[in-house]
């Protein structure tokens, strides 16, 4: 497998570099090197069994309590094999394809025959077309020595994917029907209905839409009168979610039970309840998953965003904490979701590579902190996020630049800071004027260009219509920012220019609705507040800011009864809400009018639909917080020993490279060798962690030096020696199905904890990137 390396080249006598050259930014490794023989062995970390293993888990799997009480029948001689397969069932049934896909690597490393395990891992796959193709093509090699049954599952999912080039929703019909000749020969099987039922979803995703949810109620219900725990309440709670939520309340109590070690199952009923405006269940629900997911994944060292739905969870979460009126839980998870490693996933931009946050929780953390701290008023401490740590720093994605100074702006006003806000309104006006300017810019020379081919009046106003089309999105955008400022600082005038305000409110667009009504309340006018109020209240049933508003603005129309009974609707559902929020503290006059006591809140009726809630307490941690660096304490060159501990107190970047002879890992030394200095300007240490023995790393010294000197680190960082892959193993880049070392860049703060890190078949080869996911990181401390 060892490919020959620049370094074992260069020695040879192609080239001789010395030290100093072999660093140069400008002249790679890669550049340099000589033409390699071909070989069939694959690249060091890839794997042997071929491009479609090489992603996807690759430590083994153990057994996890609580993937769901399941049993499918398949042919393996070993009762663990079965028990890993079984596992590997619960989990897709759950929505937690990575880990199934490793409990049937498990199952396939305990018994490569099993056919059923490639199965699978084709079935945790069903979104990777490629990667589930190569997987059910390795099943159908095997299923001779399948069961009926099982060579009937491996040959319609066979066909499925070899026919990628056809009609894909006929595909996904002629699926149907095969799983439904499975389910008529194999009757008394409770899970081939099971997967029938779960095709049925995923189809329906995918386009071949259920036509009648009670039929394919009546499947599930067949299945869950035989076993009531059975995941696929899981799959009655997504049939109903957009239909009639009311209908999956009794698989929404069962779901978690079902499967209580898979996050998702504790999810899916929140998505019942938060539809049903039952805001305080779901929020259980949608912690409860939290936690199982940070617990599984401070246990087992993943990142964060790995996890199917972990970042979409937290953020619907952090919304429904919001509704409640709680606050404060809702900023913390933002915080934490911010303070997450960024999984390293970037996008092609021109001929650049760019860092892709979409979807990340770094993302969600950013826009829901900035809606909590607004839509509570938390000005001072909006504030401080936004000037003074990289909780609020404007990006060119969640918070750009003008948004950053649109809700500073806003913030200043509202704390008084006129001069502080008039600076970031400048920034927010100019924002607007340089989109107009290149708006008129690109018209102006549409119309020439059209004036110049002799085109038609008509002709020349299209042309211009057509080149200012792209910028109507965002000059509207960026007028409404500007507009939206200028309420507040209308209203912060002293006295307040409430005429200047109401005369920009109706246009104003894009706000949340009980704010709306708040700003015309204090514009003075009542009628229009009254309106929005009442419109926020029906259209949040079950929310704190549109009925705190709503009791506010009725009172000050005089209208006591109607504030009154508004009033008693807000004492349950604000039972949860922080005490010491604003909009809430200014109905405490109010409440004491109305003989309220000062803590009016009351406490919410318990629901008897509930299922089984364990102490959440007993599910996880409610935050992420890192994990302990495994230690170590590793030879040089030189058999000098170096330990872990004794970078405490400074952070460190590790890498974990395979070997002198790995061409791959060569270019990566040499792509972070220049931002050597960068890294230790910004307080953080680097070193490389190798494969070889000692001996081997100083025939890498060896090689990169003029033949006249000394052998020296052609790299300004330490390179320790791990020949036995005891340490490689303990962070996990190690593959335990194939028995290979893996390539790993690892973070560790000065406290010895990993707060970074990729695991690949490939090296991490984006050191501009890793130093700024550094800083920004270690910026927040202890998180």
């Amino acid at each position: 497998m060892t490919q020959p390396c620049l370094l074992s080249v260069l020695s040879k006598g192609v080239v001789s570099l010395g030290a100093a050259a072999f660093l140069l930014p400008g002249t790679p490794l890669a550049a340099q090197e000589a033409a390699e023989p071909a070989t069939d062995d694959p690249a060091e970390g890839h794997s042997f069994h071929g491009e479609v293993f090489n992603d996807g888990p690759r430590q083994a799997a153990v057994l996890i309590p609580g993937t769901g009480d399941v049993h499918f029948e398949v042919t393996t001689e070993s009762a663990e094999a079965r028990r890993f397969f079984d596992q590997g069932i619960g989990q897709l049934h759950g929505f937690w394809d990575f880990e199934a896909e490793r409990s049937f690597r498990q199952v396939a490393a305990i018994d490569p025959d099993c056919a059923m395990a490639y199965w699978g891992m084709a079935m945790a796959n069903l979104n990777n077309a490629k990667r589930a193709k190569g997987f059910a093509e390795e099943a159908v090699k095997r299923k001779d020595r399948a069961s009926e049954r099982e060579r009937l599952f491996i040959e319609a999912y066979g066909r499925y994917f070899e026919d990628e080039g056809g009609n894909a929703q006929e595909r996904l019909r002629r699926l149907t029907r095969a799983l439904e000749d499975i389910a008529d020969l194999f009757p008394k099987d409770l899970e081939t209905r099971a997967f029938l039922a779960k095709h049925l979803y995923y189809a329906n995703g995918k386009g071949v839409k259920i036509e009648s949810p009670y039929a394919a109620n009546l499947l599930l219900g067949n299945i869950l009168a035989e076993d009531p725990d059975h995941p696929a309440n899981h799959y009655r709670i997504h049939l109903w979610d957009s239909v009639k939520p009311a209908n999956a309340l009794g698989a929404a109590a069962m779901c978690g039970p079902a499967a209580p070690g898979i996050a998702h199952m504790w999810h899916m009923p929140g998505h019942t309840y938060s539809k049903l405006h039952r805001y305080a269940d779901a929020v259980w629900q949608q912690e409860a998953s939290a936690r199982v997911d940070h617990a599984h994944m401070m246990r087992f060292r993943v990142i964060p965003d790995q996890i199917h739905n972990f970042a979409h969870n937290n953020e619907w979460l952090i919304r429904n904490l919001n509704f409640l009126g709680k606050a404060g839980a809702a900023e913390a998870l933002a915080k934490n979701m911010i303070e997450l490693p960024r999984l390293a996933k970037f996008k092609k931009v021109g001929a650049r590579r760019e860092f892709n946050p979409a979807g990340g929780s770094w993302q969600y953390g950013r826009v829901r902190l900035r809606d909590t701290l607004i839509n509570y008023e938390k000005w001072e401490e909006l504030i401080r996020l936004a000037e003074g740590t990289d909780y609020l720093r404007p990006d060119p994605t969640a918070i750009p630049e003008r948004e950053w100074n649109r809700f500073l702006a806003i913030a200043r006003f509202e704390t008084g800071d006129r001069d502080g806000a008039e600076k970031h309104a400048a920034a927010v006006s100019k924002a607007l004027t340089d989109e107009v300017a290149r708006r008129d810019a690109a018209v102006a020379k549409a119309e020439e260009k059209a004036k110049g081919e002799n085109k038609k009046e008509d002709e020349i106003k299209k042309a211009k219509g057509d080149a200012g089309r792209p910028f109507a999105k965002t000059v509207s955008e960026r007028e409404n920012a500007l507009r939206e400022v200028e309420i507040y600082r209308a209203l912060a005038a002293d006295p307040p220019d409430q005429a200047g305000a109401v005369e920009r409110l109706d246009k104003l667009k894009d706000i949340a609705p009980a704010r709306h009504a708040r700003l015309f309340l204090r514009a003075g006018e009542l009628k229009k507040a009254e309106e929005k109020a009442g419109a926020a209240v029906k259209a949040g049933a079950g929310e704190v800011l549109p009925l705190a508003a709503q009791v506010e603005i009725l009172h000050a129309a005089g209208k006591k009864d109607e504030a009154r009974k508004a009033f008693d609707a807000l004492r349950t559902v604000a039972a949860d809400a922080d005490a010491d929020l604003a909009p809430l503290n200014r109905l405490g006059k109010i409440a004491g009018e109305f003989g309220y006591p000062e803590d009016w809140r009351l406490a919410r009726p318990k629901p008897d639909d509930l299922g089984e809630r364990p102490a959440l307490d007993s599910l996880g941690p409610v935050h992420w917080s890192p994990s302990e660096a495994p230690a170590w304490e590793l030879p040089d060159a030189e058999g000098k020993l170096t330990s872990l501990e004794s970078h405490r107190g400074r952070p460190l970047v590790v890498i974990f490279y395979l070997g002198k002879g790995c061409t791959h890992c060569m270019e990566q030394l040499n792509n972070f060798a220049p931002s050597q200095e960068a890294f230790a300007k910004a307080g953080i240490a680097l070193a490389a962690i190798s494969t070889d023995t000692p001996d081997g790393l100083r025939e890498t010294y060896r090689n990169a030096t003029d033949e006249n000197a000394a052998a020296r680190n052609p790299f300004p960082f330490p390179l320790y020696s791990d020949a036995d892959l005891a340490i490689f193993k303990k962070y996990r880049a190690y593959d335990d199905f194939e028995k290979m070392a893996l390539h790993g860049t690892f973070l560790i703060d000065g406290e010895g904890r990993i707060r970074w890190q990729d695991i690949s078949y490939d090296p991490f080869n984006y050191p501009e990137f890793l130093l700024e996911e550094a800083k920004r990181l270690l910026s927040f401390g202890d998180s």
